[in-house]
């Protein structure tokens, strides 16, 4: 949500974790305390940050990943994540899936997408994985009572997109003890109650970025306007988290049924759901699933989404449908 002419009780924080840009807004007329409450805000994304992050070799998530065959005891946040993360496996049919950071570093992500202007074609080429590291979501053993999980050799975790959505869903419920409140991480939105006097948070789906200008801090046109109460507003694209890999564009979302960046006919999916778990892990597998089947999903559970393809089409949801031509005031 930009910056505009807004209530001054509308109290603002940014930030950078978690790999991206964070905004948190809340409606509080004590401005000492919104600002104590968003710091804690802050603290509660770097704590989950240092046991979540892939790119720190330290975090819990890297040193679960560095010990496959073995039963590792996890922390209740890694588990409370992991257990969502599988329950949306299931839900999806399998197109999200958490266990594709093995074909995901062999296409060339290893590093923070913030260094992506400094490893550009610095990639080793296609890597021919075992068929056994592909889609194995399934494969992941937990024991509930003792809390440990357990990796098949070849498997390693990555929840993307999640393990930020399941922690601004957390900030969300702790802000919401004390006003109306919305964390925008970089253009995903998880909103709690309506600000005073307004029908929701005033928010916009955006068109996809043009090839020239998919770099960090890129504006976006609007597509269409929104009120988000209550929900989540997610979007997975193509349009950004990209690079040349031996002269061909590879991407950072796995089709878990080949092993290598999904071939699909749309650019962005944006996606509205009550948690903001689902909502993510279903912008995920729609832009994956393509437009004819990720529509068919979508629908099949009164989801509402827009889907953009490469021609920049908008296809929504039934479920959108009646929401997209509302102006905000």
């Amino acid at each position: 949500m930009n910056e505009q002419n807004y209530p001054e009780t509308w109290r603002s924080y940014t930030f950078r974790a978690m790999g991206c840009e964070m905004a948190i807004w809340l409606e509080l007329p004590n401005a000492e305390t919104a600002e104590t409450l968003l710091h804690e805000a802050e603290e509660m994304f770097i704590r989950a940050e240092r046991r979540l992050s892939r790119f720190n070799p330290q975090s819990e998530l890297s040193q679960l990943n560095a010990n496959p065959g073995t039963w590792v005891p996890v922390s209740p946040t890694l588990w409370s994540v992991t257990m969502q993360a599988r329950h949306m496996a299931r839900e999806t049919g399998g197109l999200f899936d958490f266990t594709q950071l093995t074909a995901l570093e062999a296409a060339g992500y290893k590093r923070s997408f913030t260094e992506r202007f400094f490893w550009e074609d610095e990639t080793d080429g296609n890597i021919a994985l075992p068929e056994a590291s592909w889609g194995q979501w399934e494969s992941v053993q937990v024991h509930a009572e003792g809390r440990s999980l357990w990796l098949p050799p070849g498997v390693k975790l990555d929840f993307g997109g999640i393990a930020k959505g399941y922690v601004a869903q957390q900030v969300v419920d702790f802000l919401s003890d004390w006003g109306p409140c919305l964390v925008d991480a970089s253009g995903d939105l998880t909103a709690g109650g309506a600000p005073t006097g307004w029908p929701g948070w005033p928010v916009v789906v955006t068109k996809p970025l043009k090839e020239a200008a998919a770099a960090p801090g890129a504006d976006r046109e609007t597509q269409f306007p929104l009120w988000l109460v209550a929900g989540t507003m997610a979007t997975s694209g193509i349009d950004y988290r990209h690079w040349q890999q031996n002269g061909r564009t590879a991407h950072h979302l796995i089709d878990p049924r080949t092993g290598q960046p999904a071939q699909t006919d749309l650019i962005t999916a944006t996606v509205l759901a009550k948690t903001a778990v689902r909502a993510e892990a279903w912008a995920t597998a729609a832009l994956i699933a393509g437009k004819k089947l990720a529509h068919q999903r979508l629908t099949d559970k009164n989801l509402g989404a827009a889907l953009i393809d490469q021609n920049g089409e908008l296809i929504v949801t039934p479920t959108l449908a009646p929401f997209v031509n509302l102006e905000l005031a």
